[in-house]
């Protein structure tokens, strides 16, 4: 039976988009239209990066979000900033690719939520591999021993959709 601890879903199934409705429904609460309408470009460009950094954060570090949860997010945030609040679609003037690099590669800064993922649960297995110490580490050791644990680090696991 799943239940919350600490705002996420424990014994549900992170693979179903049921999963992520309640981050999904977070976002589309904080980024509604009538806000878009008040807020310049840099504006919801603040806006875009503080809420798809700081709502999906904790869920996105200890889960593979599938790759349709992926999409419908991009597809808000490309809506947010593209269309800021109008019932028209809005043309896009740049590929959401060159808006999602870094500023010093003359894009926005934007997070692509795909690599924003992989890198959180990347760390995970970097500091499974480091020497560091830590109780989330022994528990995984006790669980599956020292060796098994290091294999499940170096595996694909991750990089599955």
């Amino acid at each position: 039976m799943p239940f919350k601890y600490l705002g996420i879903e424990v014994g549900g199934n992170p693979r179903k988009k049921q999963f992520w409705e309640p981050v999904v429904n977070k976002i589309k609460a904080r980024l509604s239209s009538w806000k878009g309408r008040f807020l310049s470009r840099a504006g919801r460009i603040c806006l875009l990066k503080l809420v798809f950094t700081f709502i999906p954060l904790f869920y996105l570090s200890f889960f593979k979000a599938p790759t349709s949860v992926c999409n419908s997010i991009i597809s808000m945030q490309r809506k947010f900033f593209w269309a800021w609040g109008k019932d028209n679609v809005a043309i896009p003037w740049v590929s959401w690719e060159k808006v999602c690099k870094p500023l010093e590669e003359g894009g926005l800064g934007i997070k692509d939520i795909r690599k924003f993922n992989c890198a959180l649960l990347e760390k995970w297995k970097w500091q499974l591999m480091s020497d560091e110490k830590g109780k989330w580490k022994d528990i995984l050791i006790f669980k599956y021993g020292a060796e098994r644990g290091r294999s499940l680090a170096r595996s694909k696991y991750y990089h599955e959709s």
